[in-house]
């Protein structure tokens, strides 16, 4: 059985940046997220994966990113994660601090979550063999002659529910 999840979704400036970069690295051969073939699958931060997320935390998510949308995430540069041959290429988010402290508590509420560590960042491309890592690094820092972005502006809350293949948009700004 598929995760269900919480997550931030980007405004139209912020995905179609994120995009662009997924695009920079399919230009180049290399996965991109723009691989991705999911209904789900859209630039954002996830902020709780779990097997099975509490009815209470998804409540208190809407009532807390009801009030505090948009929301702005510095981007603070890019992360590789995993140790093998591929990696996954991502942006490191830094949300505002009542953002990681709410994300803190939603996740310690949900018993089935994951990973039990949070660490915010927006996926570019996953399984990136690693000796290509520094080529991709490349492409999604200047896609096109721009440059990345350093803000991302979230500006709603998303609720995948693997059991019911729906997404469901549970505050925006």
């Amino acid at each position: 059985m598929a995760d269900c999840a919480l997550e931030l979704s980007f405004d139209e400036r912020s995905a179609t940046a994120v995009e662009d970069q997924w695009r920079a690295l399919r230009f180049l051969g290399l996965p991109s997220q723009l691989d991705h073939r999911g209904m789900t699958n859209a630039p954002h931060l996830s902020l709780v994966v779990a097997s099975a997320i509490p009815e209470d935390v998804v409540a208190r998510a809407r009532e807390f990113f009801a009030a505090a949308l948009p929301i702005r995430l510095d981007v603070r540069g890019l992360i590789a994660f995993g140790a093998g041959s591929r990696v996954t290429l991502a942006h490191l988010s830094e949300p505002p601090r009542a953002v990681v402290d709410e994300v803190t508590a939603l996740r310690q509420a949900s018993p089935l979550v994951r990973h039990p560590v949070w660490t915010p960042h927006v996926t570019l491309g996953r399984r990136i063999p690693r000796d290509r890592l520094g080529e991709a690094m490349a492409a999604v820092d200047a896609r096109g002659g721009e440059p990345a972005p350093d803000v991302l502006v979230a500006d709603r809350l998303r609720w995948w529910d693997p059991a019911t293949a729906t997404i469901d948009v549970l505050a925006q700004a």
